[in-house]
């Protein structure tokens, strides 16, 4: 449903990501359809990037959908952001793992990039998604911004909703990703 759906949201004026399947360290995870592996050669890595992009109409940027293995990975990594480098599109590090070197691979290529701070639905739960959503407060508050993902779970999205009535007298805003990116 990537291409109706992506026309529907572009339609209610919000941003675009594409979420771009990356090989896990877990094997017995699948990240999908139009994934990328560790071991593959630049030509696929590129080919598969494009066609996925192709999919996604109106996409400003692209983030890692798992991808702990994946990102861990300089030659991979550089093979995957080299096809937004000149692009005008931003990716957003997962950092499903502490050894990616996603973000700093994506600034030596000149393509605008940023990491999530908190992981919104890591836990399952409206509870814990809510309890996550204070934490990404509070590290706004102390940071001056900061970058929450979550996936598009029924429980995820509730606690968004409660969230964003919390914040409406409290001086901070929700806004979309690229306007924190670093532009150099």
């Amino acid at each position: 449903y990537s291409q109706p759906l992506a026309h529907e949201i572009h339609q209610e004026g919000h941003q675009i990501i594409l979420h771009q399947p990356m090989e896990p360290y877990n094997p017995s995870l699948n990240p999908g359809p139009g994934a990328i592996y560790v071991g593959d050669g630049q030509g696929r890595i590129s080919r598969v990037m494009t066609e996925n992009l192709a999919e996604v109409d109106f996409a400003s940027g692209v983030n890692n959908h798992m991808g702990s293995r994946f990102t861990s990975c300089e030659r991979e990594t550089t093979d995957a952001l080299a096809v937004l480098s000149g692009s005008g599109l931003f990716f957003v590090d997962s950092l499903t793992s502490r050894r990616s070197v996603a973000c700093e691979t994506a600034r030596r290529l000149r393509v605008p990039a940023v990491y999530r701070h908190i992981f919104l639905d890591h836990y399952p739960g409206e509870e814990a998604a809510l309890f996550s959503l204070e934490q990404l407060r509070l590290c706004a508050l102390r940071r001056g911004n900061a970058i929450g993902i979550g996936h598009p779970f029924p429980d995820t999205a509730r606690a968004i909703g409660r969230f964003t009535r919390v914040l409406r007298d409290s001086g901070i805003s929700l806004v979309y990703v690229s306007s924190l990116i670093p532009q150099d």
